[in-house]
């Protein structure tokens, strides 16, 4: 039998954003490389066609309409020629911070960014197919899935066990108008 598709893929620098994000462990990035219905279910959320809101990773020429239209740390690594935020003599600077307090599955970004200053991207990006993948069976799993999407393991992934209750206070807040 053949081995997944995730099982088979080489992470490269395209896959570790600039911010400090695990690309592979996006739920946009997951459905744009083998979930569909994933992504026609974001898309529909978002009033967009799912062609609109595919990403192939940070580096990408294709990225997620809010990372090309959005993101201040991409640009901004680019001008500066700097790989990763944390490279930077600003670092940590108020765009990052902010980005960081938005979303629970930006939790790490601060340890991330001194894992790849340490260890260097390459083994970070190997560090982070353990970290997110499912204890079971090594599927990549999203932050914001509850249980493994391929062998139903709960926690998902190590992230999730770790940071699951902000997860659920994030969610269970009610939304602001």
């Amino acid at each position: 039998m053949e081995a997944p598709f995730f099982l088979n893929v080489k992470y490269t620098k395209q896959h570790a954003a600039v911010c400090g994000l695990y690309c592979p462990a996006c739920s946009i990035y997951i459905g744009t490389q083998e979930d569909p219905q994933r992504l026609e279910v974001i898309a529909k959320r978002s009033n967009s066609a799912p062609e609109e809101i595919k990403c192939y990773g940070c580096r990408a020429e294709k990225r997620y309409i809010f990372c090309e239209q959005d993101c201040k740390m991409f640009p901004c690594a680019q001008e500066k020629g700097i790989d990763f935020c944390g490279e930077c003599e600003e670092y940590p600077c108020n765009d990052l911070k902010e980005f960081q307090a938005k979303m629970p599955h930006r939790l790490e970004l601060w340890e991330a960014q001194e894992q790849i200053k340490k260890l260097g991207y390459k083994k970070w990006l190997e560090e982070m197919e353990k970290h997110y993948g499912c204890p079971e069976c090594g599927t990549i799993n999203s932050t914001y899935d509850p249980r493994c999407r391929s062998c139903g393991h709960q926690p998902c992934n190590q992230y999730n066990a770790i940071h699951g209750r902000e997860i659920l206070e994030f969610f269970s807040k009610p939304k602001s108008q």
